[in-house]
């Protein structure tokens, strides 16, 4: 795990400081409030986009985890996992915890302007903690930063082989978190999600992830043949 660590650290180290911050804000500020403040910044290009983009997390990842079979089938096996084992976990606490989302929360049908709303995004009223799309979303993208890491290891095996790959896996890295966080931020600004749901999210996602790498390793050393399967498309034949 320390090599896990290593060589994740720039995603890890940029999701402590923002959720540690997050934390900090649910811990001091009042729920609605914060919500309200995060919630208030509504452009007609925002109201176009995340519609679209949080959808990635109802089947976004599907596609994702579909076109990991042309790299490599272990590739796949370990986000698809590690996505049920995300979703049970999240299921499991909504339901036991039961949370009103912000569509009741605010109480919309009796007053329609307590909060901006989407038009044409259907707002969900119950089962809100934790976040779903947001566990969704991190387990992805922090699962793509690890693959490519993990599989770009037997090309750093010389010193300007090191300098390239760290350099592109530290800005894949920045670009996962981000697209991550972006997914939570959606949940908020569309008003499906509190802060404290994303937080949760967030941070189910991340441990899964990490909590499976070990049995990806043992299972890419144990069937090395069958993770490192994949689809081979037809060559085209010089004349």
């Amino acid at each position: 795990m320390k090599e896990f660590i290593r060589g994740n650290r720039v995603f890890i180290i940029l999701f402590a400081a923002v959720f540690a911050a997050i934390g900090t804000a649910i811990t001091v500020a009042d729920k609605a409030e914060l919500h309200l403040w995060l919630n208030s910044c509504h452009t007609l290009a925002g109201d176009t986009f995340f519609p679209y983009y949080t959808k990635i997390a109802d089947y976004g990842f599907y596609i994702i985890a579909l076109g990991l079979l042309f790299w490599r089938a272990g590739a796949t096996i370990y986000l698809m996992i590690a996505e049920g084992a995300g979703a049970l976990i999240v299921q499991a606490v909504k339901h036991i915890v039961n949370a009103p989302r912000p569509k009741i929360f605010f109480d919309l049908e009796n007053n329609p302007d307590a909060l901006p709303v989407v038009e044409g995004v259907k707002m969900h009223s119950h089962y809100s903690f934790p976040s779903g799309h947001t566990c969704t979303f991190f387990i992805l993208f922090f699962c793509l930063s690890v693959l490519f890491w993990y599989y770009s290891q037997e090309r750093m095996q010389t010193r300007e082989g090191i300098k390239k790959e760290t350099y592109w896996h530290t800005s894949l890295q920045i670009v996962c978190f981000l697209a991550a966080l972006l997914g939570g931020y959606s949940r908020v600004y569309l008003s499906q999600h509190f802060t404290t749901d994303v937080f949760a999210g967030g941070i189910i996602g991340v441990c899964v992830v990490a909590a499976l790498y070990p049995a990806f390793v043992w299972l890419n050393n144990k069937f090395p043949k069958v993770c490192a399967w994949h689809i081979s498309l037809p060559r085209k034949q010089k004349a």
